[in-house]
């Protein structure tokens, strides 16, 4: 889909030579098996083309861990088109080939939200922004999930030819204009590997009653911890304060009843603990990064519920 809105922008460009030359390359010329079972075939090895204006790398959303040990060998020649200016883009998790080249090194860039945490601790020097659907800086950009290569793909042809051009192929290849902020789609996965038992006998009590009225100084007094020791150790096993952990999971369960529930937002609020449903609609907001009303109209497509 991806090289048929390039096609689609060379079709209503109408130029007496293609806007965009497109060639596909694998690195040795042979056919490339897909995750989802197909083959491609390229039209030539990375060492046929000794220079290009763009270098787009797809994502490897379920072969990342397969694929990362022989990212690094690729880095010359990334390096080398880079340094001749070429735009180096990325789809996905293309992202860690980009830093595993070492091309992302102080840059700010982003990457699909669940591989975030992975990416931050393997390349501490980037500057990961992972809210972000697209970010560019120095001639390289990282774009988020799978749906975002549209938004790269429009980027790229706003970039290269005109916002006209962009809005015309997202208007017949019917796809919503550049999106910036992939923080409505983001899934908080509670970390409960640590293997403190004492901490996580905390966490399965706030997944019980986390709409309940609390203090954390009662639930620490609660599970017989003394209260700065708590907040301590808690921080160390889970990477969040406990009244950050709280708030959080707080979020995604409002998130969770607004995409699966036509209660109202004022009912909401009230079952995830909080009384206040302005100060809640604007914490929600501020983290989520779209209102509750806008949040259920995405994820609840045909569905209606008073906010």
């Amino acid at each position: 889909m991806g090289l048929e809105l390039l096609h689609a922008a060379n079709i209503f460009a109408a130029g007496d030579r293609p806007l965009f030359d497109v060639n596909t390359a694998s690195l040795d010329g042979a056919e490339v098996p897909t995750f989802g079972g197909q083959r491609l075939q390229p039209d030539a090895a990375l060492a046929d083309i000794p220079r290009t204006d763009l270098v787009l790398i797809p994502g490897f959303m379920f072969t990342l861990c397969d694929a990362l040990p022989g990212f690094a060998r690729h880095g010359k020649w990334l390096r080398r088109q880079h340094a001749r200016g070429a735009v180096m883009a990325s789809m996905c998790t293309g992202s860690f080939l980009l830093a595993e080249s070492g091309l992302l090194g102080g840059l700010r860039a982003t990457t699909h939200w669940a591989f975030a945490d992975f990416f931050e601790r393997r390349y501490p020097d980037v500057r990961l922004d992972a809210k972000q659907i697209l970010c560019e800086d120095d001639g390289v950009i990282t774009s988020g999930g799978a749906s975002a290569a549209m938004d790269l793909m429009l980027y790229l042809v706003r970039r290269f030819a005109s916002l006209e051009l962009a809005q015309l192929c997202s208007r017949y290849m019917l796809i919503d204009s550049v999106r910036s902020d992939q923080s409505p789609y983001v899934m908080w996965s509670m970390p409960k590997s640590h293997g403190d038992a004492r901490v996580l006998r905390v966490q399965d009590w706030f997944d019980v009653h986390y709409g309940e009225p609390m203090l954390i100084d009662d639930v620490a007094q609660r599970f017989g911890f003394g209260v700065r020791n708590f907040k301590r150790r808690f921080k160390d096993s889970t990477g969040y304060g406990p009244l950050a952990y709280l708030q959080t999971l707080r979020l995604e369960k409002a998130k969770h009843l607004l995409e699966s529930t036509r209660m109202s937002f004022d009912a909401i609020t009230q079952q995830v603990g909080y009384e206040d449903s302005n100060s809640f609609r604007r914490l929600f907001q501020q983290r989520v990064g779209v209102p509750p009303a806008a949040y259920r109209k995405k994820f609840q497509a045909g569905k209606t519920a008073a906010v």
